[in-house]
């Protein structure tokens, strides 16, 4: 449950799939700015900061997307989840393990205003794309996952839409209405700026207590940034929106820059060589103890 939904249909906002088509009032200027990046669109397409073997350091790379709303991921924090189409999708993939650091800041661009205060969801796990159909909420398949999904869920009676900020989650495209093939994000960590708690009908412990958001960084700035250290290989997945629970009601474009840096992950010594190098320490101090005259 979250506040003032009662003012528009899911379906229907911004950028959703609304029956067999989508909203055709998209600004021109998402348009003209899809030329460089990707904003949020009506399915899960990612920003891709590329591909890493992490055997080096990687300075910054900076890519421009924007949301719908102020809320999105704040949103996905409660009792219901939140729809995916008031995110951005960022993507990148490891080839080896790394330390990755990343970085969104409020940003005024060709996909919305400033004023963003961001949060974010690091997954491993990539949507589906290309020819087989991008995911999105609204799907028959995503609807049954979403029902599936709330019914092992404690607390959740309804759900509007498929993304969850704290925990992992499914979806799944057009072409997969049986949810046979669904996309699965497996939930690494998050962040967001500031502080939020969620009013006691809408935590997703449903213990009548007011829930504060964990992963805030305690000063509402317009940007936040997280650590990973020494992540495995795979392709993973970020989710950013906005974190201000409570500005449902204004669903203005928002313009964030996301930003990407790496350095190569420590390589751990294998236990068996410590072990080894530990025996032979012990046999050595023991010979000179041995050698030593009476």
């Amino acid at each position: 449950m979250t506040i003032s939904k009662a003012q528009s249909n899911p379906r229907h906002r911004f950028g959703a799939a609304a029956g067999s088509g989508f909203d055709r009032k998209i600004p021109l200027a998402l348009l003209l700015g899809a030329i460089s990046s990707t904003p949020a669109t009506a399915h899960i397409i990612p920003v891709n900061f590329g591909t890493f073997d992490g055997a080096s350091a990687v300075a910054p790379i900076s890519l421009n997307s924007g949301v719908v709303g102020n809320y999105g991921w704040a949103d996905g924090a409660d009792a219901d989840w939140a729809d995916t189409h008031k995110l951005a999708a960022f993507a990148f993939t490891l080839t080896g393990r790394a330390n990755v650091l990343l970085q969104f800041d409020k940003k005024a661009n060709a996909f919305g205003i400033n004023g963003m205060v961001p949060g974010f969801s690091l997954y491993l796990g990539s949507p589906h794309s290309g020819a087989v159909g991008s995911d999105h909420d609204y799907s028959v398949g995503s609807e049954l996952l979403r029902v599936a999904d709330c019914a092992a869920t404690p607390g959740c009676t309804a759900t509007e839409g498929s993304f969850r900020s704290l925990t992992s989650w499914n979806i799944t495209n057009d072409p997969d209405p049986g949810a046979a093939s669904p996309s699965r994000f497996e939930y690494i960590g998050s962040a967001y700026d500031g502080s939020q708690t969620l009013p006691a009908a809408n935590s997703p412990l449903a213990d009548g207590n007011a829930y504060p958001i964990p992963g805030g960084d305690g000063l509402q700035d317009g940007s936040v940034s997280k650590l990973f250290s020494n992540l495995a290989p795979g392709s993973y997945t970020v989710f950013v929106g906005g974190a201000v629970y409570t500005s449902q009601a204004n669903n203005a474009n928002r313009g964030v820059l996301g930003s990407f840096s790496l350095t190569p992950a420590a390589v751990p010594v294998p236990g068996a060589v410590w072990l080894f190098g530990s025996a032979l320490a012990l046999f050595g101090a023991a010979k000179k103890r041995k050698a030593r005259p009476l």
